[in-house]
C-alpha cells in the first residue's frame, strides 16, 4: 500500500512519541520503585527506636522472665503492626521469643533465635538485615532490632531485644499502580500528541502537495497558477523558490512564443521575396533589365538568413556550454577600425558622428579576439540601428584596476524602465512593432552577455529616456 507523505509522517510521529513515552515509563517505573523502597527501609530503621521504647513500656521482668504489665499498650503494638504492615517480636535477653504480632507454626514463643542475628546485636545494640536470610519470615524483606530496656527499681537493664521485619518494603500493588496511572497519561497524552502532530504534519505537507499539483498543472502548459508564501521556514523558501521557477518558466514560455513568431516572419518573408524574385526571372516576368536589380534584393535576403542562422548557431553553441575561450593578446584599435568600416555607408547615410575613438589607441586586450569582435560588432551594430538621424555614438575604453573597461553610448530615444531588466534575456525585443528593428531575432544581448560573462566580466545597461542609452562592460586585463 503507498502511504501519502502525510501519513508517512504522522506514523513516523506517533512511533517516536509512543517509544518516548515507552523509555520514560520504564525509568519511571525503575525509580518509583526503587525510592519507595529506599523510603520503607528507612521507615523501617527510623521506627524501631519508637516502638521498642512503646513496647518496653508495657513489659516488665522477674527472674530474667518477661511478662506484660499493661495490655492496652501491647493492643497498641499489635494495632501499630497492622497499621505498618510490620511484623514485632520480642525475645529475652537470650533471644528465646518470648511474644510476637504474627501468628507462625514455626516462629512462635519458644524459638531461638539464630546466634548470626544476636551476635552483632548483643554487641551493638544494633542489627540490620536485608532480604530473607533464614533467620525470620519467609516474606521478610528488611528486619532491625533494638534492646528492649526495662526499668528495674531506679536503674534499666536490658530485658530483651525488639524485631521489626517488614515483609512489604515495595507493596506488591505498587508497580501495577503506577503502571495503571502511566497507561492513562500515556493514552491521553498519546491521543493529544496525534491530534497535534496531525494539525502540523497536515501544515507542513499540504503545500507540497499544492505544489504537486501546481508542478502537474505546469507540465500541461499551465503557468497561471502561484503558490502562497506563508512564513520564512525552509517549506516558505521552497514555495517562493517554486513560485519563481513558474515566473520563469512562463516568462520563457512567451519568450518562446514570441520567437516562434518571430523566426517564422523572418523565414517566412525572405523566403516567399526569394522565391518570388527567383520565380518572376525563370517565367520572365522580370524583364532582363531589372534581373540585376532583384538579384541584388535576393543577395541581401539571403545575407539576412546567413545572419540568422548564425545568430542561432551560436546561441547553440552557448546554450550547450561547448563555447570555449582562446585567449590571445591583441591591439583594440583593429576591431574598431574593421567595425566602423563594415558599417561606413550605414554612418553616412544616417549621418551620425562618432566621439571617443582615441581612447583605443595604444590599448592592448587579452582574451578571445573573435568573441569579443562579435561582442563590439553586436553592441555597435544595435547603437547604430537606433541612433536617430544627425545621431552621436560614442566610445570610451579604458585600463584601471587590472580590468579593461569599454562603454558605447548612442542618442535616440532610449530604452523604458520597465524593459531595462530583460534587455539581455534570449529573444527580447524592445520593440514589439518590429518599425525600427526588422532584422534583429533578440538573440544579439543575450550572446553579448554571456561572452562576457566567460571572460569572467559584467555588463551593465543605463538608459535616459528620449536622451541615450549607454552599454557598459569590463572584462579582467589578464
Amino acid at each position: 500500500m503507498k502511504l501519502s507523505l502525510f501519513k508517512k509522517y504522522l506514523f513516523i510521529t506517533t512511533g517516536i512519541i509512543l517509544v518516548a513515552f515507552i523509555i520514560l515509563g520504564a525509568f519511571l517505573m525503575a525509580f518509583v520503585t526503587q525510592y519507595w523502597s529506599t523510603r520503607e527501609k528507612n521507615r523501617v530503621e527510623d521506627s524501631i527506636e519508637n516502638i521498642s521504647d512503646l513496647v518496653s513500656s508495657c513489659m516488665e521482668t522477674s527472674n530474667g522472665n518477661l511478662w506484660i504489665s499493661e495490655r492496652s499498650t501491647w493492643d497498641q503494638v499489635i494495632e501499630l503492626s497492622s497499621s505498618y504492615n510490620y511484623d514485632i517480636i520480642v525475645t529475652d535477653s537470650d533471644g528465646v521469643v518470648y511474644k510476637t504480632t504474627r501468628r507462625d507454626d514455626v516462629l512462635k514463643r519458644g524459638y531461638q533465635i539464630s546466634n548470626d542475628a544476636m551476635s552483632p546485636l548483643i554487641k551493638n545494640d544494633k542489627y540490620k538485615e536485608e532480604s530473607y536470610t533464614g533467620h525470620f519470615y519467609n516474606d521478610t524483606e528488611i528486619c532491625v532490632a533494638a534492646p528492649l530496656r526495662v526499668a528495674v527499681g531506679l536503674t534499666t537493664t536490658t530485658a530483651g531485644y525488639v524485631f521489626v521485619c517488614s515483609s512489604n518494603a515495595i507493596s506488591n500493588d505498587l508497580p501495577l499502580q503506577v503502571a495503571e496511572i502511566l497507561l492513562y497519561a500515556v493514552v491521553a497524552s498519546l491521543i493529544v500528541s496525534v491530534v497535534l502532530a496531525g494539525l502540523f504534519s497536515y501544515s507542513r505537507t499540504y503545500p507540497l502537495k499544492q505544489m504537486s499539483l501546481q508542478a502537474g498543472k505546469l507540465a500541461k502548459g499551465d503557468f497561471t497558477g502561484r503558490l502562497p508564501v506563508k512564513g520564512n521556514d525552509e517549506i516558505a523558501q521552497l514555495t517562493k523558490s517554486f513560485n519563481d521557477m513558474a515566473d520563469a518558466l512562463e516568462k520563457e514560455e512567451c519568450v518562446r512564443r514570441d520567437f516562434i513568431a518571430n523566426i517564422s516572419h523572418e523565414l517566412k518573408t525572405p523566403m516567399t521575396t526569394i522565391s518570388g524574385f527567383i520565380d518572376g526571372i525563370l517565367d520572365g516576368t522580370i524583364p532582363p533589365a531589372k534581373q540585376n536589380h532583384y538579384l541584388e534584393i535576393v543577395s541581401e535576403e539571403i545575407s539576412r538568413l546567413s545572419r540568422l542562422v548564425a545568430s542561432m548557431l551560436s546561441l547553440a553553441r552557448i546554450d550547450s556550454g561547448k563555447t570555449q575561450l582562446y585567449k590571445t593578446d591583441f591591439m583594440l584599435a583593429e576591431i574598431i577600425v574593421n567595425i566602423l568600416t563594415t558599417f561606413e555607408d550605414r554612418l553616412i547615410d544616417k549621418d551620425i558622428a562618432i566621439e571617443g575613438l582615441e581612447t583605443a589607441d595604444g590599448i592592448q586586450v587579452h582574451g578571445d579576439q573573435t568573441l569579443l569582435h562579435q561582442v563590439l560588432y553586436n553592441l555597435f551594430e544595435n547603437a547604430t540601428k537606433f541612433t536617430p538621424q544627425n545621431g552621436v555614438i560614442t566610445f570610451k575604453f579604458e585600463v584601471r584596476d587590472n580590468r579593461f573597461y569599454f562603454s558605447i553610448k548612442n542618442t535616440g530615444k532610449g530604452i523604458a524602465k520597465d524593459d531595462l531588466p530583460f534587455i539581455f534575456d534570449k529573444f527580447y525585443k524592445t520593440d514589439k512593432s518590429r518599425s525600427e528593428d526588422k532584422k534583429s531575432m533578440g538573440l544579439g544581448l543575450y550572446i553579448v552577455k554571456t561572452i562576457i560573462t566567460l571572460h569572467g566580466g559584467e555588463i551593465v545597461v543605463t538608459s535616459d529616456v528620449d536622451r541615450e542609452t549607454c552599454f557598459s562592460a569590463w572584462i579582467p586585463e589578464k
